[in-house]
């Protein structure tokens, strides 16, 4: 039978599409080995006791897997049964009860908060802007990621519903979806004898609690030792889950079954400051486009805990990691907005998302001479922002493990593929100046003018405020009587290189003969060969006082 033309050609798109489905089905399967293996390696590097991860697709759950153990005394080992508590995860749950309480009338995002009796140090601060972490400074200017502010949603919420969160939580939540292994991170007893809730909670919390996994910390020689939650629980954080009650979760949003698609499209559009910046925060959820493609996500990381949920809805994506220890967020900037700082995302996305050609998934498990090899190769690819991300991240995981030889040969590799040594440091006679400050330093040297002298000030340092008035790392100079004529923070102030919070002053001020102190200190977090985000240029981290030439 010969079939008319435009049937025919149905059916040769319809067989196409068949092929390109399973094509693709077969592909996904093959990239599961190295995404499972990699995130056991991952757990492995981060020193992390016990790991549970899934990911689905569309409606079916690829995979979902326990890595080491959820109680390292008694070898439990950690399975999709074992809950963990998720930190900040419990955010986006958060996030669902405002809006449904929005959509229902009752609270309004531009309300101040100072109408619901909460006073953060300035009247105009309203429910929006904690929900969208643009409290601090002028409210709505800048974005700036802050736990407790946005747990003040808690009362808000309690005031405007009359009930207590854990209780609307439970029932506008958890119950509907029979999320059976999710509760507030509390013992049952403990928590009932405050808060006497509905007798069919009870088997939730109890559920939650007999399979929770034990906590853990590292101790200052990078060994595991068990110690214990910080038991809270309210808007900001705390709750207990499993993998496959978040995965519960997330299909329920995607099928707008706490709230309507309009509402649902608002959470997940990225906020814009007074000044129309784009944040990298929505109404709840960190909100991502990269390559194109947009990722909704959250993450958590408070003593002994800590998670990743990832949403990719053009790719139908839902990856879910949960553990017993903070590694798998603490070593890495996710607060600043940025998913692909952390190494579980860089593995979704070269094994299930990135199909380019000009792609190469780098195996860095390879000796260092292949990995420079093959990176070296793409230099000029576009994925070359996606390999620095890698690099960096390597490179904060080597040191976790105490590998700082490796560290080094990241970061190296990292110059290399960056570094065009075009940008170099200023020269000249050098009065004083620290290079390459590392971590928790606090730095002072002494230095003697005999006459009126103009110096040039070069320093490098870490701002960690979305307005740029408040520094982590910086310098400053005093006086003979310790009072301040100089300091880096509140000066005019241009970017490092690499990442935005990298930021260089140059500038030239005139001092008057006297004696001086040049001081100088660091956080605990990013410094030199410590960086958690794409580090400055040429690595300069530290202040220099040259003296400018006479004309």
């Amino acid at each position: 039978m010969i079939l008319p033309g435009y049937l025919f050609r149905k059916m040769v798109l319809l067989m196409f599409l068949m092929t390109t489905a399973i094509a693709g089905s077969a592909q996904d399967k093959t990239n599961l080995k190295p995404l499972i293996d990699g995130l056991d390696s991952i757990r492995v590097e981060l020193k992390i006791p016990g790991m549970v991860a899934a990911l689905k697709q569309g409606d079916s759950i690829l995979f979902e897997k326990g890595f080491g153990y959820a109680d390292l005394e008694n070898h439990i080992r950690a399975t999709p049964n074992t809950t963990f508590r998720i930190a900040s995860i419990t955010k986006t749950f958060t996030s669902t009860l405002v809006m449904q309480l929005v959509e229902q009338g009752k609270l309004n995002l531009l309300t101040p908060i100072s109408f619901y009796g909460l006073d953060l140090g300035n009247p105009n601060i309203t429910v929006g802007n904690l929900l969208t972490h643009t409290s601090e400074g002028e409210p709505g200017t800048y974005f700036q990621y802050n736990g407790f502010r946005y747990g003040q949603l808690g009362p808000i919420i309690e005031k405007v519903s009359g009930k207590p969160f854990y209780q609307l939580l439970m029932e506008n939540i958890v119950m509907p979806l029979n999320m059976s292994s999710t509760a507030p991170g509390f013992a049952p007893d403990s928590f009932f004898k405050y808060n006497p809730p509905q007798k069919e909670m009870l088997p939730y919390f109890e559920t939650s609690f007999s399979h929770l996994a034990k906590p853990y910390a590292l101790n200052e020689k990078g060994e595991i030792v068990e110690t214990v939650y910080l038991n809270e629980f309210g808007a900001f954080g705390g709750l207990a889950t499993t993998v496959d009650d978040l995965l519960k979760y997330s299909a329920a949003i995607d099928r707008n079954q706490f709230v309507n698609d309009s509402t649902q499209r608002a959470i997940f559009t990225p906020n814009h400051t007074k000044g129309g910046v784009v944040t990298p925060y929505g109404l709840g959820w960190f909100v991502q486009t990269y390559m194109g493609i947009d990722y909704y996500w959250h993450y958590g990381q408070t003593q002994s805990e800590s998670g990743l949920l990832v949403k990719v809805p053009a790719k139908k994506l839902t990856l879910v990691a949960l553990t017993n220890l903070d590694k798998l967020s603490q070593p890495f900037p996710l607060g600043d907005g940025d998913v692909f700082t952390s190494p579980v995302t860089q593995l979704l996305y070269k094994y299930f998302i990135c199909r380019s050609s000009g792609f190469a998934a780098v195996d860095y498990t390879l000796p260092i001479g292949k990995i420079r090899r093959k990176i070296m190769a793409y230099k000029q690819s576009p994925y070359k922002d996606f390999y620095n991300k890698e690099l960096v991240t390597q490179a904060a995981m080597s040191l976790i493990r105490g590998d700082t030889l490796k560290a080094m040969q990241f970061y190296d590799l990292y110059a290399r593929l960056n570094f065009t040594h075009t940008i170099k440091l200023p020269e000249g006679k050098e009065i004083a100046g620290f290079r390459n400050v590392g971590i928790n330093q606090d730095m002072s040297r002494s230095f003697k003018l005999t006459h009126p002298t103009q110096i040039r000030i070069y320093g490098v340092g870490e701002n960690c405020s979305g307005d740029f008035t408040s520094w982590c790392d910086y310098g400053w100079i005093e006086n003979s009587s310790s009072k301040l004529v100089w300091q880096m923070p509140g000066k005019k102030t241009v970017r490092a290189g690499g990442a935005v919070k990298n930021q260089r002053v140059d500038a030239i001020i005139e001092l008057p003969a006297g004696s001086y102190l040049l001081r100088y200190k660091s956080d605990g977090g990013r410094a030199f060969n410590n960086w958690d985000s794409a580090p400055p240029d040429n690595f300069f981290w530290g202040i220099l006082l040259f003296a400018v030439k006479d004309k």
